[in-house]
């Protein structure tokens, strides 16, 4: 180019917004593929041949044709009606709550995943795969590609489409109907707990075993599965493990779901042992002492290989258990560590020595493919071998646990893969024998029925809530990962998680995820006014030794000191003023204080009480009551003061106030009406 002559400007590159990144025309045509929110039509194949976004996995939540947020059919009639307002109304605000700025016409698909990881619903767990599975194919065929998932933006009717097939998990999340509501505080305290874990040193890697040996000793993984499905994990929790003896548990499940309890039991005490886990030793019944060590998990094995599906070959018993951890975990991966199986048969001379010494006690069963007891030692063991040596890592462990939580039923896909009788046997044992040596211990401090395996895994239940599973290979002197322990030591120091923390629970001051900040003040609330208006002052007895607030007031700003001066209850008026130190000026939403309430009722005793106590606090006190003419009540003004002071600041408080209106007024209701049955006397002859 000649000197002196510019350069010719380069056109602008073409600028547009998130906004614009997908254009409707082309999510239009994706989701007219859908037939009515759900399934695909043929041409909705990607061209790599995946399968189709509407095919229904195994335990899918999917949105059903008679679908009723009332749990009534929505066939045409009246509630049906209102059924369909009502979920259209849900939509819409979750529509709303998508946007990223009100003035948007179109919601972020990015906000909605966001908002669901944070309330511990991933974007990995099957109830959500059909969700995910259309923003992946509006993805594939508009500039999605370049952007993911996480910047589609869609209108009303996109977006309804878009989350129908997984409307149910959806809904219930952005409710707060999920078992662990705040979420987000809840793991902000198991992350804590996982830190200060962290820093614990103590114990070795099993030597025992050459595999296992080879541990790194710095790893150090925990995940968490509610009853719902919400999950977290922090710290190596992808890392791969032969889940050792975590699998006795669930091979003396399988027996017992297909065989029943009292036929397992000719077979499996149900005793803790009080020995070494590796013991040749049988109890006074001559059986193992239960499923949690050695000799019962290869008696576990042997009823697996002899007495359930006996047709199926030893390869297809092998691939029949598989396919059952596979289930419990929710369609995680399950996968084999074939170098731990060897190393373990090559060393299992004790093992051997067990599984003979009980050969000969004649403890093995005379199923359909041995008659006579004629068992096979080497094939026996071998399954016991390989059941432990399956790989997993704490993500699926997790799910495992949350399983035996919910009775049976995989959180993460509806799928029951155990009866609740056989949940309810095995966490008996786990409780009573699974922390071997140290069971009796970990039942005294933790409370909750728990396993380990010399790997470094610990799995924790916690009944109807859920389930964990910790990870780190340094060992400590029983046999159980040091970390593991301290983490479930430290966590019921934190939550009433221990089975017997409801004794008493009004004087503990553990949290409670299971319900929202406000859900948990408003039931103080309502014990303590009821206390109040009934004369219960053992019950506001208890309420202050809790660290119950016993200023707290009701959405009129009525306090606990205002019902017990209205329904004429001196004793707890005196506790109050008293013992607790309420405030006596504190004024309701009409601006009455205590004082005024006892005056208008004509309760001379608790107005003398009153006087006195303020008198004494170096108050004026000069009582005058207006008798407002065109109003049907009268005003007490007490100091020459009146009028409302402001009240319940607090939202939460507010929040707890609201909703224990009807709950107050509902308890005193039933307590009158029992009052006023009549007494019938029956006289016989």
């Amino acid at each position: 180019m000649p000197p002196g002559v510019e350069k010719p400007a380069l056109p602008e590159k073409p600028s547009f917004k998130i906004t614009d990144v997908v254009s409707d025309a082309v999510i239009k045509k994706v989701l007219d593929q859908v037939d009515d929110g759900i399934h695909f039509g043929e041409s909705a194949k990607s061209p790599m041949g995946s399968p189709k976004v509407g095919r229904r996995g195994p335990g899918h939540l999917l949105l059903p044709d008679d679908f009723s947020l009332g749990g009534r059919s929505r066939s045409g009639s009246t509630a049906s009606q209102a059924d369909d307002v009502e979920l259209k109304r849900l939509e819409q605000e979750l529509f709303n709550h998508c946007k990223l700025t009100e003035a948007d016409f179109k919601a972020s698909s990015g906000i909605l995943l966001r908002e669901l990881e944070k309330m511990g619903i991933l974007r990995t767990d099957p109830r959500l795969e059909p969700c995910i599975q259309v923003l992946k194919m509006i993805k594939r065929k508009t500039f999605g590609a370049v952007y993911g998932i996480d910047n589609i933006k869609l209108d009303f009717n996109q977006f309804r489409k878009v989350i129908k097939p997984s409307i149910v998990i959806i809904v219930k999340a952005f409710k707060g109907q999920l078992v662990i509501p705040e979420f987000e505080a809840f793991t902000k305290d198991i992350q804590e707990v996982f830190e200060k874990c962290r820093s614990h040193r103590e114990g070795a890697p099993a030597n025992y075993i050459p595999q296992l040996a080879r541990g790194d000793p710095n790893k150090w993984g925990v995940s968490l599965c509610t009853t719902d499905g919400q999950r977290f994990s922090v710290g190596d929790y992808t890392d791969h493990f032969s889940i050792q003896s975590t699998s006795k548990p669930f091979t003396y499940a399988l027996a017992l779901n297909h065989m029943g309890a009292k036929v397992v039991q000719k077979y499996i005490g149900r005793e803790p042992s009080g020995r070494t886990f590796n013991e040749i030793a049988l109890d006074y019944n001559g059986q193992p002492h239960n499923p949690m060590v050695n000799s019962g998990a290869i008696m576990s094995s042997a009823l697996l290989l002899y007495m359930v599906k006996p047709e199926l070959t030893v390869s297809e018993k092998f691939e029949y258990v598989h396919d059952f951890f596979t289930r419990m975990a929710g369609g995680q991966n399950v996968g084999f560590q074939n170098s731990t199986f060897l190393s373990e048969r090559d060393t299992a001379d004790r093992n051997n020595a067990l599984a003979y010494f009980m050969r000969e006690q004649g403890c093995f069963p005379n199923g359909p493919n041995n008659a006579g007891g004629g068992v096979d030692i080497k094939n026996i063991l071998d399954f016991y071998f390989q059941t432990c040596s399956l790989e997993m890592n704490c993500e699926s462990m997790s799910v495992m646990a949350g399983t035996l939580a919910n009775g049976g039923i995989c959180p993460i896909t509806g799928v029951r893969v155990l009866a609740n009788e056989a949940v309810k046997n095995v966490l008996s044992l786990m409780y009573s024998c699974g922390m071997y040596n140290y069971s009796g211990q970990f039942a005294f401090q933790v409370g909750l029925p728990a396993k380990s395996g010399v790997s470094g895994i610990v799995i924790v239940v916690v009944p109807n809530v859920v389930g964990f599973a910790t990870w780190s290979p340094p060992l400590d002197s029983i046999g159980n990962s040091a970390r593991g322990v301290m983490f479930a030591e430290e966590l019921v120091k934190i939550y009433n998680f221990h089975t017997f923390d409801s004794i008493g629970e009004h004087t503990s001051d553990k949290k409670n995820p299971k319900v929202q900040n406000y859900e948990e003040q408003s039931l103080k609330l309502v014990q303590l006014l009821f206390a109040a208006s009934q004369g219960d002052k053992m019950a506001l007895e208890r309420a202050f030794l809790a660290g119950v607030d016993m200023n707290m007031g009701d959405y009129d700003g009525r306090t606990a000191l205002h019902l017990a001066c209205v329904e004429n209850h001196p004793a707890c008026v005196k506790y109050l003023i008293d013992a607790c130190q309420v405030d006596l000026d504190v004024e309701d939403r009409w601006g009455n204080t205590p004082l005024q309430d006892a005056v208008r009722c004509n309760h001379p005793r608790i107005v003398a009480m009153l006087k006195k106590m303020i008198s004494l606090k170096g108050k004026p006190l000069q009582a005058v009551i207006k008798e407002d003419e065109e109003e049907t009540s009268h005003k007490v003004t007490v100091n020459g003061t009146s009028g409302a002071l402001p009240y319940m600041k607090d939202p939460v408080a507010e929040m707890a106030a609201l909703k224990i209106q009807n709950a107050f007024k509902g308890m005193k209701a039933r307590k009158e009406s029992k009052e006023s049955v009549p007494t019938v006397n029956i006289i016989t002859m």
